[in-house]
């Protein structure tokens, strides 16, 4: 209960951009019943309905500083409420649907990804000549285990990155901390168990060291990669 008694009820908001110069953004809010909305251009109120009977039968409004008229309407397609936005008849564009071209450092954030699952891999098949010289099932475990792993990093992580827009790569950074750890602790416990005339450990522990770090900065720079994936440079250069 809110104060005075009054339950808080539940607001919804959708973000648009409107086929105007300079795309402007205006933002509806309502409750989940389409209720008590307004449509808003940054702090300035273009309009308020108080039922949903209002907005299905539509609300008109005007962007101070434009002639066009904005029209709101609720409808239904199929089974869904749809809320649609049209300025003089040309439809607005929902910020959630926007999507930003792959920009290059996408592409070079999934190529760390990459890179960093070429080391897991190349560390798992030298694993393979540490079972057969030692007829070792651990280690034969654990180069099943390293290739269907970073079989599965490849075919997630590099896609993610490229088309997952900001949520695909905030994903592939997570996974990529994850990996940072596990193979840094393959590296160092390798580097322990390093034998004179023996290399295979340190081949290991290299590869191990290598797919950490590459992990490690597709961490990092998955920072840029997100900035530079903006969902606004989805909108066409001109209304």
């Amino acid at each position: 209960m809110g104060a005075g008694g009054h339950s808080r009820i539940a607001r919804r908001s959708c973000a648009y951009r409107l086929p105007l110069a300079g795309w402007p953004r205006v933002v509806f809010e309502s409750d989940y019943a389409f209720r008590d909305g307004r449509l808003m251009a940054g702090e300035d109120e273009l309009a308020r309905v108080a039922t949903r009977g209002e907005l299905e039968r539509g609300v008109t409004a005007y962007l101070p500083g434009f002639s066009e008229p904005l029209r709101i309407v609720l409808a239904r397609d199929g089974a869904v409420d749809r809320l649609r936005l049209r300025v003089a008849g040309r439809e607005a564009l929902k910020e959630s649907e926007l999507a930003a071209p792959a920009s290059r450092s996408a592409w070079i954030h999934a190529f760390l990804a990459l890179g960093a699952s070429a080391a897991g891999f190349a560390a798992g098949y030298v694993y393979l000549f540490r079972a057969e010289a030692d007829a070792s099932v651990h280690a034969l475990k654990m180069a099943y285990h390293m290739a269907a792993w970073h079989l599965l990093l490849t075919l997630t992580l590099f896609p993610s990155s490229v088309w997952g827009q900001r949520a695909g790569i905030r994903a592939v950074q997570l996974v990529s901390l994850l990996f940072f750890f596990i193979h840094a602790g393959i590296a160092a416990a390798n580097v322990g168990t390093v034998d004179i005339g023996d290399s295979t450990d340190l081949w290991i522990a290299t590869w191990n060291a290598v797919s950490g770090l590459l992990f490690l900065a597709a961490v990092v720079y998955g920072n840029t990669a997100y900035r530079d994936m903006d969902p606004l440079r989805g909108l066409p250069k001109a209304p």
